[in-house]
């Protein structure tokens, strides 16, 4: 009898989690969600991605506030990719996506959150061409809205 592939198990998990997020969040979807609908989905998204990454939860909690004055280890990197993924902004290639995270904020951020992401994401979106690694591409454009606007950055 042959095992099933774990790497098919996890990415199933997520989608799970994606799917349930996106459940939860349905009733307000035609309205935006509010801030504690926010901070849910935030978690969720970090619930789904910490067990795939050797991440301290004190580092996760330093950057979910705009704290990315660190050097970044690779798990770290790849972790602010797996909730670009989660949040529907990569591309089919894996590559992080402006076009998708402006399409994404009226979706998946409280309205009084939407304008300043969408004015540090403007700001930002050529700081991912300095980058090869997809997972690097991610980090430093959410560190570069982080310094753009560190009042209003969340992270899961």
């Amino acid at each position: 009898m042959m095992r099933p592939d774990h790497s098919i198990s996890c990415w199933h998990r997520s989608w799970q989690l994606l799917l349930f997020s996106l459940l939860l969040l349905a009733p307000k979807l035609c309205g935006g969600v509010n801030m504690q609908q926010f901070l849910q989905s935030l978690d969720m998204m970090r619930n789904g991605c910490v067990p795939k990454f050797k991440v301290p939860l004190d580092i996760l909690d330093r950057i979910r506030e705009g704290d990315f004055d660190m050097e970044p280890t690779q798990d770290l990197l790849c972790y602010t990719k797996c909730v670009a993924q989660l949040a529907g902004t990569l591309t089919k290639k894996g590559d992080f996506s402006v076009n998708k995270a402006m399409a994404q904020m009226p979706i998946i951020l409280p309205p009084e959150l939407q304008e300043p992401a969408q004015k540090a994401l403007t700001y930002c979106r050529d700081e991912q061409k300095a980058y090869k690694d997809s997972c690097a591409k991610v980090y430093y454009t959410s560190k570069c809205m982080a310094d753009y606007d560190r009042a209003h950055f969340k992270f899961p």
